[in-house]
């Protein structure tokens, strides 16, 4: 008998009706399919079809217990809203005091800052940037490219691609044919208008609001 370890990307989904399950599949298929989904909830024979036809592999997850760690409830709010740029009050224009840990002496080496990996240029189909730190792209992701990092992601032309970001924050221009997961949400292309967004985490939601 041969063993090999390997890792893989789970995306966890509990389903509360057929009806969500299957319009929130069509709309994110490209993406799902990167995925090995845990599938919480009544998985019914229609289901078990589709997800056979479709080729994406998958587990119910009272029957084992791998931990995940992207998790959307179908049909139910999933922590995603959108915000308009707001003035700054005179309490923000006043600058904020930088505060820095104090670093022990006897330590042999500091902790290492984040890698940030930039590209001047497209990133064309085929290409996969992989990274723990954060990445940068000036031009475009095209579709069939992909990115999935560590930290934070900023993406100034389309995204036509599949990103990943786990980090504190997104900055993006424009949603094309793209997906996007942030922090474990799928964010929906109808966010994007053509101008800066910046994502963010705040309260335990996922804000999307204008960068400028």
């Amino acid at each position: 008998m041969k063993a090999k370890q390997k890792n893989l990307r789970i995306f966890e989904i509990e389903i509360e009706n057929e009806s969500d399950f299957f319009a929130y599949m069509e709309k994110n298929l490209i993406l799902l399919r990167e995925y090995l989904l845990m599938i919480g909830g009544i998985v019914t024979p229609a289901i078990h079809t589709y997800l056979q036809e479709q080729q994406i592999c998958y587990v119910e997850s009272e029957k084992c217990n791998v931990k995940s760690f992207s998790k959307t409830n179908i049909g139910t709010e999933r922590g995603i809203i959108e915000q308009k740029s707001e003035p700054m009050t005179e309490m923000e224009e006043t600058p904020a005091k930088t505060v820095t840990p104090e670093v022990d002496s006897r330590q042999d080496h500091p902790p290492e800052k984040p890698k940030t990996i930039i590209f001047d240029r497209t990133v064309r189909s085929g290409e996969e940037i992989v990274t723990e730190g954060n990445v940068t792209i000036f031009g475009r992701l095209n579709s069939g490219a992909k990115v999935i990092a560590g930290g934070v992601v900023e993406i100034y032309g389309d995204v036509d691609g599949m990103v990943q970001c786990d980090g504190d924050y997104m900055i993006v221009r424009n949603l094309g044919r793209g997906h996007i997961i942030f922090d474990g949400n799928i964010l929906d292309s109808e966010a994007f208008d053509g101008k800066m967004k910046k994502i963010l985490k705040k309260d335990g939601m996922t804000v999307i609001k204008d960068l400028f």
